[in-house]
């Protein structure tokens, strides 16, 4: 097949119900030349028993149990094991639009230097119906839009939100992450490693953002991101201070307003105290 092999990578567990309708929407995509990688880091049988009709029937569905629970290892694992040139991770509670991997392939196919491809993602319930959009998953743009992958690092980081989109949402090309998914300048981030890996590959190419929603975003109770609360900011001034040394927030206007976005979201939760003060003195050295 002359069509460039997309993996599909899913870090399953615990969820066997969800999971069963993201393996559909791959199976449905108009996409024709797709595998699938699933690596199950569950705690228990579920996932192992629904997936043994899929493993007789669908040649291109790769299966794994991991002896132990690997948690962030099991998403390099998957990235490991995929053959394909190109890489789109899949939560096992999210859904694909049966177009989105031949949309989104239409652009590294037809432009030169696109390191990453994401678009608006509709937010659905547990049983699939449609949501409002939260802050973070609000449409950008109007309009589908081919820009500089520093110009759209530098919308998220001044705002201290990822509104690029979850691992579900974007698209790219395995060569071009030259480190592991979710190390970023060498740090492991484990609650914004979609940020981290999403900047990595920011700075070195152009990234496309498409206004119709190619993915569906479950929110429900059990979510991971539920029990992050305020943790998840602890990362942020550290990939924000990072992200500088590839070419991110420029001026020193676009790094006060995401220093100040940071200073704003956390408050003055003593958690934060340390990272307040080391905010005032990077202010201090930009006046």
């Amino acid at each position: 097949m002359d069509l460039p092999l997309v993996s599909v990578v899913i870090p399953a567990y615990n969820r066997p119900h969800t999971l069963q309708i993201a393996i559909d929407s791959v199976l449905e995509q108009t996409y024709p030349n797709i595998e699938i990688i699933i690596c199950d880091d569950s705690t228990d049988d579920r996932v192992q028993e629904m997936m043994v009709p899929y493993l007789h029937s669908f040649s291109q569905i790769k299966y794994h149990r991991n002896e132990r629970n690997l948690f962030l290892a099991n998403w390099h694992k998957c990235y490991d094991l995929a053959s394909g040139e190109y890489i789109n991770y899949l939560m096992d509670d999210d859904v694909f639009h049966q177009d989105k991997i031949k949309k989104m392939m239409y652009f590294f196919n037809e432009f030169d230097n696109i390191t990453l491809v994401t678009s608006y993602r509709q937010t659905i319930d547990e049983s699939g119906q449609f949501l409002p959009p939260m802050h973070a998953t609000a449409r950008l743009y109007q309009e589908t839009r081919i820009m500089d992958g520093k110009m759209l690092g530098n919308v998220a980081l001044a705002c201290c939100l990822n509104v690029i989109g979850e691992p579900t949402t974007v698209m790219f090309r395995k060569k071009d992450l030259t480190e592991l998914y979710g190390v970023y300048k060498g740090k492991q981030y484990s609650l914004i490693n979609d940020m981290a890996a999403w900047l990595s590959l920011l700075s070195k190419g152009k990234a496309v953002y498409i206004s119709e929603a190619l993915s569906y975003f479950r929110r429900h109770p059990n979510q991971n991101n539920n029990t992050m609360g305020l943790q998840a900011f602890s990362e942020w001034l550290d990939i924000t201070i990072a992200s500088r040394e590839d070419g991110f927030l420029n001026t020193n206007e676009l790094y006060r307003t995401a220093l100040e976005s940071y200073r704003g979201r956390v408050g003055d939760h003593h958690q934060f105290v340390g990272d307040i003060a080391r905010i005032e003195m990077i202010l201090a050295t930009l006046d």
